[in-house]
């Protein structure tokens, strides 16, 4: 009899939606056949059978909220009817490994094993991974934050309310605003609208988590700019050529992440992210390039890792596998992790300027603009160019708005000297 038990994904998903379960007690499976869908925060998991067998428990109904560590199925290698009548018992053995194996079977441990389990845990602070890789991100020592939860446990509110104390750069007015306007909110009688009801998706919820965190540990300025490309866009149609024979779709967006890595070489502030408790600026060694992902459930941000080190063919390629993976919903947790630093192009919707948000912790994030053919005037001539937007928001605690004045215009030089 083998059990297998919601994984622990990473990066702070310790819980999920249960979609679709496609066998039921009785069931005969064989290895790798998909038992369940859960929807996470970030992706959706499928959960394959560990071994040949039949279900003889199910521990999850669609609809229902799963976290980690809860028990999923039971394959044994017949049905007993004393299993099937057994009353739930919650198992104290640990959670399969990463999302890519989560089909790990989980044996049952000794009395010996579970006991040692839990005086170790009695030792760490109650909380869940969740919150543990919050607190991480925003520089906070759990030990000094209150849990409201049950029996002193660390909940989310509690981290956010503990950071929004502490920000410097926050002032009591503020807070009283903000909390007027919450109550003044909650208090909305919506009943007398002709109204309907839409409950928001797990992905909606944790793009507004982020953009909350964003918000209150952030002072954003953004910078506008337009530049000639024109450069560029003969450099491109030149290789487009060995991309069609590689099978490669060539966007402009190749040749800015590549001009983008070259330049947060050269101001690597750019690419960090800042303590605001230690007061220290962390400044990331690798380049893991973030790509702003419009998706039909909303908006995902995968990276591409040492992005610095490829190529622009090699870049165009891996954006057109990652963009396919994140729309489709199957793109991997490591591809959503450890992101420095963010493109995001609302020229695809024909958009010029906009003001995007950083990506926390993050400290800039570079919005594309559409391409626009205008006027200029170049060397004492009035010529009609190429000219490319871009919108450059700062995080304004440790970059100034003349760091980012220069990081735009090397990144122009690079750009229209691209070979």
């Amino acid at each position: 009899m083998f059990e297998l038990k919601f994984a622990d994904v990473g990066e702070g998903i310790d819980e999920g939606t249960v979609l679709k379960v496609y066998f039921q007690i009785g069931d005969k499976v064989k290895e790798g056949d998909i038992l369940v869908t859960v929807e996470t925060d970030k992706v959706n998991a499928d959960l394959p059978a560990p071994v040949n067998g039949v279900i003889t428990k199910l521990g999850v109904k669609e609809g229902e909220m799963i976290h980690v560590g809860d028990m999923v199925a039971i394959i044994g290698d017949e049905i007993h009817e004393t299993e099937l009548k057994k009353a739930d018992k919650e198992d104290d053995a640990g959670v399969v490994g990463d999302l890519e194996n989560s089909s790990q079977i989980i044996e049952t441990f000794n009395d010996n094993h579970v006991l040692n389990e839990i005086n170790l845990s009695e030792k760490k602070i109650l909380t869940t991974p969740l919150v543990r890789s919050m607190a991480k991100k925003l520089g906070i020592d759990l030990n000094n934050v209150n849990g409201s939860g049950i029996n002193g446990k660390i909940l989310k509110e509690d981290v956010e309310r503990y950071q929004n104390e502490n920000l410097k750069n926050s002032t009591s007015t503020i807070q009283k605003q903000n909390i007027k306007e919450q109550q003044s909110l909650n208090n909305l009688d919506f009943s007398s609208f002709d109204s309907e009801v839409i409950k928001i998706s797990r992905l909606r919820k944790a793009i507004s988590e982020q953009m909350k965190i964003s918000k209150n540990a952030i002072v954003p300025t953004t910078l506008l700019n337009e530049i000639n490309i024109d450069n560029l866009i003969a450099f491109r149609k030149k290789l487009k050529f060995e991309a069609n024979s590689k099978n490669i779709k060539l966007t402009y967006m190749a040749f800015i992440m590549k001009a983008i890595v070259i330049v947060l070489k050269e101001f690597p502030i750019f690419n960090s992210s800042f303590n605001e408790v230690k007061d220290e600026i962390i400044i990331k060694k690798n380049i893991n390039l973030g790509i702003a992902v419009d998706t039909e459930d909303g908006l995902i941000v995968p990276n591409i890792k040492n992005a610095d080190k490829m190529n622009i063919l090699e870049l165009a390629k891996e954006l057109e596998i990652i963009a396919k993976e994140t729309r489709e919903r199957k793109v991997s947790i490591e591809k959503l992790k450890n992101g420095t630093f963010t493109i995001t192009n609302f020229g695809a919707l024909g958009l010029i300027y906009g003001t995007p948000i950083i990506n926390y912790p993050e400290t800039a994030i570079l919005g594309i603009g559409t391409i626009i053919k205008k006027p200029i005037v170049e060397q004492e001539e009035i010529i009609i160019a190429n000219m490319l937007p871009l919108s450059l928001t700062i995080d304004h605690r440790i970059i100034d708005g003349a760091d980012g004045g220069r990081f735009l215009k090397r990144f122009q030089e690079i750009l229209n000297n691209l070979s």
